[in-house]
């Protein structure tokens, strides 16, 4: 069944609790929000003056740049590419956009109401030129003032006014309340407006062979429940869920190298192509023809490579292009990268900073250190056979260079901002 959202025009009214933890007994007719997040924005349009919710993306970047107390401003983009340029100290609009205001719902901060994820502020104050975070415990208890002394001076803050006092010099300064953020994961399984699991998998939780590189699995596409392509287009893709443990895997290994602090991930889906399947199969078959136990768990790898909106559906219809290689560092081949930083590097952002790069499965067999003149596999010292890739060092690999098409398939497609980039509302 799908959850059914909706907001009012009315100021001063919270996000419903009740409907975050998927137990609200009024349904369509509850006064307060229905939102996805314990925290919703929106815009009002100059023409139309009517509260409108920014989509999903944007109420996750908007809320990540404001529990950021050193980002002071965001550039704001709708559909038409108008602009607006958003003060987050004040959350006011430049006048010279489309949009007159913006607001953030929110859901309640007392932890009775909601133990799981009751929004919690964070209070700072500008010390200089320092955003200073104070104590906390004042204001979660709810004190209209507090005073206290740093450095031989005495403050009172004032939470109801948003000011703090400085005795000594009689300057009175604005403070600012901040939200910590959630991400979904962090509020994963007691936030029931997120789909648990995706339509066919029973136990989201569980492994699925196939998706770990080194279970040796070769047969049908794992996810099965995905459906089949139909018709001229030759792929399907399904998002991954974040209750699931691919979602986990994924959203480790992403942001081991790409810090949370200056990347969005967005979304995750599955590519699901059966001819190049097929072709990825029967290559991985060959490939373990005579090889070790040892050497075939070495044999696949999930590997990074960055691509841009023009070529995504090539990659996914025909195949990974080994043509393409950027600037030809270890030969001419098609590159994948250990680390998503690496791979980041090469991506083309597109329009409001919109990037996109596969975690792919990718049989890296024999590596061999590669040099930038190469043009093919060189034969192995031992024997006839080829060596399967090229790498920027053997001992540790970093970079690996593929030249058969068939030794690599798209499983993953990862979609991400920096926060840097503009919110595309």
């Amino acid at each position: 069944m799908e959850i059914q959202f909706h907001t009012r025009q009315r100021e001063g009214i919270q996000i419903c609790d009740h409907f975050l933890l998927g137990n609200c007994p009024q349904g369509s007719i509850c006064e307060l929000h229905h939102t996805r997040y314990p925290y919703h924005w929106q815009v009002k349009r100059k023409d139309s003056q009517v509260w409108q919710s920014v989509n999903d993306s944007a109420q996750r970047h908007l809320e990540k740049l404001y529990s950021d107390i050193e980002r002071a401003h965001v550039k704001l983009i709708d559909k038409k590419a108008l602009c607006g340029k958003l003060n987050l100290h004040t959350l006011k609009i430049g006048h010279h956009g489309p949009f007159s205001n913006i607001r953030r719902l929110s859901n309640t901060s007392d932890p009775e109401q909601n133990s799981h994820f009751p929004t919690e502020w964070a209070v700072y104050w500008q010390d200089g030129s320092m955003w200073k975070k104070y104590e906390e415990a004042a204001f979660e208890n709810g004190a209209q003032e507090h005073v206290f002394q740093l450095r031989g001076h005495v403050y009172t803050v004032n939470f109801k006014n948003h000011l703090i006092y400085n005795h000594n010099t009689g300057n009175t300064h604005i403070i600012q309340l901040r939200p910590t953020y959630r991400s979904p994961l962090q509020m994963l399984p007691w936030l029931c407006t997120i789909p648990s699991s995706p339509s066919g998998l029973h136990h989201p939780t569980s492994n699925i062979p196939g998706e770990d590189p080194t279970d040796g699995y070769s047969g049908p596409y794992p996810a099965d429940w995905i459906k089949p392509p139909k018709g001229s287009v030759p792929f399907t893709k399904e998002e991954v869920l974040p209750s699931e443990t691919a979602y986990h895997a994924i959203y480790t290994v992403f942001h081991k190298t790409l810090s949370e602090d200056n990347v969005l991930l967005l979304s995750v889906h599955r590519i699901r192509n059966d001819f190049l399947w097929q072709k990825y199969c029967s290559q991985k078959d060959l490939m373990s023809q005579g090889l070790s136990a040892d050497e075939k768990l070495r044999l696949e790898k999930h590997l990074f490579h960055s691509t841009s909106a023009r070529q995504l559906g090539f990659t996914c219809q025909i195949k990974f292009d080994t043509h393409l290689s950027g600037s030809h560092t270890y030969s001419r081949g098609c590159y994948f990268t250990v680390g998503a930083d690496q791979a980041d590097r090469y991506a083309q952002a597109g329009r409001g900073g919109l990037r996109h790069m596969f975690l792919a499965k990718v049989l890296v067999g024999k590596p061999t250190c590669g040099k930038k003149h190469y043009c093919q596999l060189p034969q192995r010292v031992s024997g006839r056979e080829c060596y399967d890739s090229y790498v920027d060092n053997v001992a540790s690999p970093n970079i690996y260079v593929i030249f058969n098409s068939y030794q690599c398939y798209p499983y993953f497609l990862i979609s991400y901002k920096l926060l840097s980039d503009p919110v595309v509302l």
